[in-house]
């Protein structure tokens, strides 16, 4: 039943007073006046990581930290700073004016996350003042804000202070007064990774400024305290004085706090009613929002939730202006989390932290219960259940996003612990001090993590025989010390060895015990708990919470169980565990209670079992766990992919692995992770390619092999990761950075319906996402995601649907857009004016003035406007803005030339950057080489290639039959060695095609070895590819889309009549150039293979296709126009070669229509016909044609403009099916006049059975 407890006086005075180390509550202090060496420091004082930070001399208080744009500096949070309450205060000096744009000036992470910047505390310039905030357990933020009255100069000291309290709220001080607070309670309990001053992120995986992210300051007399100072204390510390002694806590409102984390406000867990009871943790076997795995809700860490954050957040406090994309979630996830129960284990018990309310279900066996329902306002919940065995446990989520910190899953019943093999014992010894040597770490990580009042700490010592060693104490410290009386949470320490020994201590000889490379499993952990004498509660028990801490990890939970017990009855639990081979550290497992009077006493006596199984047995559940842990850890960290053992991330992925290739060396999958992990390619398990068989030659069948894999991958993420909506659970952002590979991969005629049903549906996902508005995106973000917000599935969208009028005029929007983010500056030159912007807002000062390499990567739609009809201003922002790099060009003596990586807008200035996205620029010059012909455009793209860049295979065209000296670049490359680039090339220069099955074996390999990784590890969208380069090269004359290589370079593409013919057919196209190329088929089947050819990036004309027996004939060819095949059984040669040069097709008129244009209501059919061309569209006709050819209907189109100014030109007509003629049979047709040419024919006629 529910019921709360009463809080007496009696009870509040056994409950803790004060317990400081300083009087004042001072943590961590730096004064910057020497160094950036903390003064004062509970944990490390030393800074984790530094760059462009210094000390200068004028400071507020003598020296000062003076913080680059691009710099940070990050000290470790444990015992420096704690969650549920303090108070962060510094003096800080803004450097350079301020303005609009906001920008970071503190920020603190969290331990672990399932948000990308896993931000803590933040303390902001936002534009117009400050805002502050700390995040909860469940992901709202208590957030203040505050406008100032005068923007503060850029030379002046202020002080900022922020305090919070879980049981309070927040307040900001400035100058030593109070100008915001917010009153609300939180469940603030978390560990904490760093602190300190970094604009982008500060967290365990990642410390950096980045993007729109760099603006510096200057900060002095950084000061933590450990509870929220008060209006006198701060003002203090604004008029540079020390703080008053800390008062007496809040003692009721720590208490309410403790017991409502626990669900204790609420209701006592189940009472252990039994003497001895049996909680079996259930491992789920799966775990699933939508199809994505999502491990963060049960991997035993309480930071990590489910479901993913959201950065354009509906929860409290989350969306801010620093508008980040979504990232690695659906847009309709975090509503049902699906939990597949191993099909053998029974489940009867549900415990649930985190704040998400609703049903908890049950489907299996052809049927569905509701097992539980979950009220809004509980952070903690146990629900005992009709017991089920198997199938799947969904929580659906009634507010989306609200999370689930940890659910587990266990079957409870009566029961005692096995035998197991054998068993070690021991007896928790509150009398003996836990200073062993073995324990250090986990003694550390106690002082670190909790607060003085919650570092009550047993060790569990041998049962027997320890007190009969010689000089044992060399390993032990004698008696405890004493201990203040804390809050009821003990820490019970089980040494792993005692042969770990301090030094100056007598020599320990002739007795040790513990599992150091012990040849056998952990089954479970046995607990004998003596007879309480704690005060209980209203309902007559006293509830405990009862965890077993990861030996590698004690962050993680191995379980996590809530109980209750009688006063005066003694209780076993057999707490069966996941097997384990215990590392060499020692154990930790924690007690907490509902009682105020529990603590290091009441556990005196009570005995601990280790009960072992067989290895072998064991292996099993270790192996499957430490995988997944493993999985999941790289899935997240591959974003970033972080190699440094100081990001504690990294730590554990790295204590992960080792541990799971400890114990199982050879897994194959886990070798694999390592050496991904690792940059190490030698680390991957041997492998064996297939031979081909006799009658197919090595490059075809391995080419085949490769295209196979890939599409399969493909395959793998629309079947398993696409939805309904449209996305992938990467975050549309991210989901569309994956989608480059779609067009490609269909344009070389895999699957291409399939493939372009789920890049259109995408691309409509982002719209119907709100991320698009007036062609920029919704969010206002740096120059890079600008463009990932949606805008690059337009582009996409494109090349598998040409002419398609929704595609084309998506991106006209976003090039006409652009004219207001790409300005003349007063040089006179076109730059980017800002690198912060979307369609609501653009930012232009200081740091956000400069223009970037990665700005350019939203050329991708003026480039295509300009490729497709040519349009003057679509093309004129290409040149402008190339022209206005290549101003800033300088010649060398020797007579190359050198570009800047930035250009700040309002002055000229040039800088270096942090070079990212370098060479993203030079996909705007080789755009505007081929817009104009101008030679000039090419040096930019010579000067890379001859500084040793990237090389020629960084453009999608045939770089060696285009560029005047690419025959040198081919000849040049192809000598260089036996990477991939250089095997190509050394094909194109000699025809050697075993340069190619070379090529190809190498892919092959590494996509298997991959594979997994890139499908099943569930990384982030965004990180995994399977490289179509060389495919597309060789069989479409050149590269379609590369990501962020944005000019279509492939000459032709291939449609196949006969599913799965693509993946039969080995095709190569050497040295193609627009004007010629040769087709080489090997057709893997036994019989020919019809398929359609369509040409792209040649010629329009008349060509002439000479076959391998020397007969010819005539074709049309041009951007966008198909010829029929058949490639016989085998090898075989064409030969096709420019007749006759047409009209270029991007000189032309367009009528355009797409399925969403073609409306039917009755027997009316309303069309919306568009004009995308060069030229004026006059004269057309609109008709209704049946399945015989015949016109039944047919109406005039208006005279319509061409859209020069890049707006949409359209017209509504309508048609008159005509009676006794079924719709179904109809297809709607534009055209003009005599059947004039136009920019395309791709986008003429809609069936009206087949419109959306």
């Amino acid at each position: 039943m529910s019921w709360r407890w009463a809080i007496t006086t009696a009870v509040l005075a056994v409950l803790p007073g004060q317990a400081l180390a300083e009087p004042t509550g001072l943590l961590f202090r730096v004064s910057a006046d020497k160094s950036l060496d903390a003064d004062v420091a509970g944990g490390d004082p030393v800074p984790n990581f530094r760059s462009g930070v210094e000390v200068v001399p004028d400071g507020a208080i003598g020296g000062a930290a003076r913080w680059s744009d691009d710099g940070y500096v990050a000290w470790k949070a444990p015992g420096n700073i704690r969650a549920e309450r303090g108070t962060l205060s510094f003096f800080w000096r803004p450097r350079e004016p301020l303005g609009e744009a906001p920008f970071a000036i503190f920020r603190v992470g969290f331990a672990d996350h399932s948000s990308w910047d896993m931000a803590f505390l933040r303390i902001d310039w936002n534009g117009h003042g400050f805002d502050a905030f700390v995040t909860d357990a469940n992901l709202s933020r208590v957030r203040v804000s505050w406008t100032i009255d005068a923007v503060p100069a850029a030379d002046a000291w202020r002080h900022i202070a922020f305090a919070w309290d879980e049981t309070e709220g927040v307040r900001l001080f400035i100058d030593g007064k109070m100008v915001a607070a917010k009153q609300q309670k939180a469940d603030l309990d978390s560990g904490l990774d760093q602190l300190g001053m970094a604009g982008r992120v500060l967290s365990p995986h990642q410390v950096q400024s980045r993007y729109n992210f760099m603006r510096g300051s200057d900060l002095d007399e950084i000061s933590v305290y450990d509870r929220a100072l008060g209006q006198a204390d701060v003002a203090s510390l604004a008029a540079k004085q020390d703080v008053a002694p800390a008062p007496a806590p809040d003692i009721a409102a720590r208490w309410q706090a403790w017991r409502h984390r626990r669900g204790w406000d609420r209701a006592s867990p189940p009472l252990l009613d039994a003497p001895a009871t049996t909680i079996r943790k259930v491992e789920f076997a799966d775990a699933k929002d939508h199809k994505q795995w999502m491990w963060k809700g049960v991997d035993g860490i309480a930071e990590t939730t489910w479901p993913g954050v959201y950065n354009r957040s509906r929860l409290p406090g989350r969306d801010d202006y620093f508008e980040l994309p979504d990232w690695n979630t659906y847009v309709e996830g975090g509503k049902r989390y699906d939990l597949t129960i191993p099909p053998d284990a029974r489940v009867n018990r549900i415990e649930i932290r985190g704040a998400a309310y609703g049903a908890i279900g049950w489907q299996g066996a052809g049927k569905a219960l509701t097992l539980a329902t979950r009220p809004a306002g509980v952070e903690r919940s146990v629900d005992s259940v009709a017991p089920v065995t198997g199938g799947t446990i969904s929580v659906t989520n009634v507010m989306q996003e609200q999370p689930i910190q940890e659910i587990w899953a266990y079957d409870v019943h009566p029961g005692a612990e096995p035998d197991g093999s054998f068993k070690l014992s021991f007896t928790v010894d509150a009398a003996a001090s836990t200073r062993v040597a073995a324990l250090d770490p986990l003694n550390a990580f106690i002082a670190g993590r909790y607060a003085p009042d919650e570092r009550a700490t047993v060790i569990a010592l041998p049962s027997s025989g320890i007190r009969a060693a010689v000089g044992a104490g060399a390993a032990a410290g004698g008696k405890a010390a004493a201990r203040n009386k804390g809050l009821p949470i003990v820490h019970i320490l089980i040494p792993a060895t005692l042969g770990d020994a301090y030094p100056d201590k007598p020599i320990a000889r002739a007795f040790d015990y513990g599992w150091q490379n012990l040849h056998a499993g952990l089954d479970g952990i046995a607990i004998d708990l003596p007879a309480m004498t704690a005060t209980p509660g209203t309902d007559g028990l006293i509830p405990l919470e009862i965890r077993v801490k990861d030996p590698l990890w004690p962050a993680r939970d191995m379980i996590d169980v809530s109980v209750s017990v009688h006063p005066g009855e003694a209780r076993t639990l057999w707490l069966d565990l996941r097997d384990r081979i215990l590392p060499d550290a020692s154990l930790y497992l924690t007690i907490e209670s509902g009682a105020a009077d529990f603590d290091a006493e009441a556990l005196d006596g009570a005995r601990i079992r280790l009960i072992f199984k067989d290895r072998a047995e064991a292996l099993k559940e270790h192996i499957a766990d430490r995988f997944n842990q493993v999985k999941d850890n790289w899935g997240f960290l591959v974003e970033e992919h972080t190699a440094s053992k100081r990001e504690a991330l990294y730590a554990r992925l790295f204590g992960d692995i080792s541990d799971l290739l400890r114990v199982d060396p050879d897994n194959v999958e886990a070798r694999r992770y390592w050496a991904d992990i690792n940059y190490r390619p030698e680390n991957l398990p041997a492998f064996v390619q297939t031979e081909a068989p006799k009658d197919v030659p090595l490059w075809a069948y391995r080419q085949l092999e490769d295209l196979k894999i890939t599409a399969r991958f493909v395959d793998w993420w629309i079947d398993h990761r696409q939805v309904p909506y449209g996305d992938f659970g990467g975050g549309i952002s991210d989901d569309t950075d994956l989608t480059q590979q779609w067009p490609g991969l269909a344009l070389m005629g895999v699957a291409p319906d399939k493939i372009n049903a789920s890049l259109r549906a995408l691309s409509d996902a982002a719209y119907k996402n709100g991320m698009v508005v007036n062609g920029l995106g919704y969010i206002t973000t740096d120059e890079l995601h600008a463009y990932e917000e949606g805008l690059n599935s337009d582009a996409e969208r494109l090349y598998l649907n040409w002419g398609e009028p929704r595609a084309v005029e998506r991106l006209m929007a976003t090039a006409k857009a652009l004219s207001g983010v790409i300005l003349k500056n007063p040089a006179g030159h076109l730059h980017f004016a800002s690198n912060w912007y979307g369609a609501r807002k653009m930012y232009r000062e200081g740091a956000w003035e400069w223009q970037k390499p990665y700005s350019f990567t939203v050329m991708h739609a003026p480039i295509l406007i300009g490729l497709y009809n040519g349009n003057p201003a679509a093309r004129a922002l290409v040149t402008g803005v190339i022209d206005g790099w290549m101003a800033h060009g300088k010649q060398a003596a020797d007579g190359s030339w050198s570009y800047p990586n930035e250009i700040n807008w309002r002055s000229d200035a040039e800088r270096a950057g942090d070079g990212g996205g370098v060479s993203t620029p030079l996909q705007s010059a080789w755009a505007a080489w081929r817009f104009t012909g101008d030679a000039t455009y090419l040096r930019p793209i010579e000067a890379r290639l001859g500084r040793g860049g990237g090389g020629l295979f960084e453009f999608n065209e045939n770089g060696f039959a285009a560029l005047p000296n690419g025959a040198a670049w081919l000849a040049k490359t192809a000598r260089k060695g036996d990477d991939a680039a250089s095997r190509f090339a050394r094909w194109q220069a000699t025809g050697d095609t075993s340069a190619l099955a070379d090529l190809h074996g190498d892919a092959i390999a590494d996509k298997n070895q991959r594979f997994y990784m890139l499908t099943e590890g569930h990384w982030w969208s965004d990180r995994v590819e399977m490289a179509t380069d060389w495919l597309q090269r060789e069989r479409l004359g050149g590269i379609a889309l590369r990501r962020n290589q944005t000019w279509p370079g492939n000459m032709v593409s291939w449609r196949f009549a006969e599913p799965g013919a693509a993946e039969q057919v080995a095709i190569l196209m050497p040295n193609a150039t627009p004007e010629h190329f040769r087709v080489i088929a090997f057709n893997t089947t036994d019989h020919a293979q019809p398929v359609t050819m369509t040409g792209w990036n040649v010629t329009a004309g008349r060509w002439q296709v000479k076959a391998a027996d020397g007969t010819t004939r005539e074709v049309k060819l041009e951007r966008s126009a198909s010829t029929e095949l058949a490639l016989a059984p085998g090898l075989s040669e064409l030969d096709f070669t420019l007749i006759t040069p047409g009209e270029p097709v991007d000189q032309r008129a367009d009528l355009g229509i797409g399925g969403d244009d073609v409306r039917l209501a009755g027997r009316t059919v309303t069309l919306t016909v568009h004009s995308l061309g060069a030229k004026p569209a006059a004269n057309g006709t609109a008709m209704l044609v049946d399945r015989a050819g015949k016109t039944v209907a047919q109406t005039p189109i208006p005279a319509m403009a061409a859209p020069l100014d890049l707006i949409p030109v359209k017209r509504d007509i309508a048609l008159r099916i005509p009676n006794g003629v079924d719709p179904a049979t109809l297809t709607v047709r534009v055209a003009l006049p005599g059947g004039r040419a136009e920019v395309t024919l791709r986008n003429n006629s809609v069936a009206l059975a087949s419109r959306p």
